[in-house]
């Protein structure tokens, strides 16, 4: 995916959501650009510009999914007031995010051992496979890690149900057997 054309093209959305506004004569395309980077955790539209592409892929992904972070999607449980899990979640977005060049390896050992199908297989969730990944790669591989990277892979998905954190894909049952078995 070309990240600065998906950049460009939202802002370019969002300008025009703000002319057909009444204070659309204050906002021009620049300032919509500059709010587009903020949004998507750079200081400025010049840092998302001289960003990674690792680094913007993860930003891609993260815009796309609001809701994803380290532990996966969601806030987790609701042991603790409000504002604590809203707190504690904007942290996790930001540990996500600070996670580019591992989510990057993850993406490539992704790209390199699973197979993509149509449709979403049941069978194995990704805090599962998470832990597949991390016996490959010899590393921890948090959940919202991995489900970053198969996001950016464009492996079909789907999140779990109600306040799961996890989420199915579309990966072959045959390629993830082969994984599982230790022969990749």
């Amino acid at each position: 995916m070309d990240t600065l054309r998906y950049f460009k093209d939202l802002a370019k959305a969002q300008h025009r959501e703000f002319r057909g506004s009444i204070a659309s004569d204050s906002v021009g395309l620049q300032r919509v650009q500059h709010l587009v980077a903020v949004n998507a955790g750079y200081a400025s539209w010049d840092a998302l510009r001289g960003a990674s592409s690792a680094d913007r892929d993860l930003a891609v992904a993260m815009t796309l999914e609001p809701h994803l972070c380290i532990n996966g999607f969601g806030a987790g449980s609701f042991d603790v007031p409000l504002e604590a899990r809203r707190a504690r979640f904007a942290g996790w977005r930001l540990e996500l995010r600070g996670r580019a060049t591992h989510v990057a390896e993850i993406l490539k050992w992704l790209e390199s051992n699973v197979e993509r199908r149509k449709t979403i297989n049941p069978d194995y969730g990704s805090y599962g496979l998470k832990h597949m990944a991390e016996r490959h790669l010899g590393a921890y591989v948090a959940n919202g890690e991995f489900i970053a990277a198969a996001i950016i892979a464009g492996y079909p998905y789907r999140r779990g149900e109600g306040t799961s954190p996890n989420a199915t894909f579309g990966m072959s049952s045959r390629s993830l057997a082969v994984l599982r078995r230790g022969a990749a």
